[in-house]
């Protein structure tokens, strides 16, 4: 292996990890620390709330969460189980059970196919 080799190959190998590489006017090479800050505080306390301080969230929680805080209604478990494995199934290519950690609930909240902002559902009054 020639001595370009080994530096491209350790440069692949930085770009995995929590550095970037990019080039600067074409000639130049910078390097920036990519910065995962994950959940805001108060997503974390509302996790940690309807959790009772677990570090996970299951379905029952979760419907606990969806009925209380969204003022979501009509969910069963069946329903609570399909979001949560559409959510998991986005973050990690395994699934074992069905529960959240504080990272797939930030998740769900950004997400606007499962957690839109306005509901498709037209309700008519009479």
């Amino acid at each position: 292996m020639s001595h370009n080799d080994e530096k491209k190959d350790r440069r692949r190998k930085n770009v995995m990890g929590s550095y970037n590489y990019y080039k600067m006017f074409g000639c130049f090479n910078r390097k920036f620390k990519i910065n995962d800050l994950g959940p805001p505080c108060d997503v974390i306390d509302v996790f940690n709330l309807y959790t009772k301080g677990e570090s996970e969230m299951s379905p029952d929680n979760f419907l606990r969460f969806l009925v209380e805080f969204q003022r979501e209604e009509g969910y069963t478990i069946g329903d609570v189980e399909r979001v949560m494995d559409r959510v998991l199934n986005l973050s990690r290519s395994h699934l074992t059970r069905y529960v959240f950690n504080v990272n797939d609930f930030f998740q769900y909240l950004l997400l606007d196919d499962v957690n839109g902002p306005i509901k498709t559902q037209v309700v008519f009054l009479f």
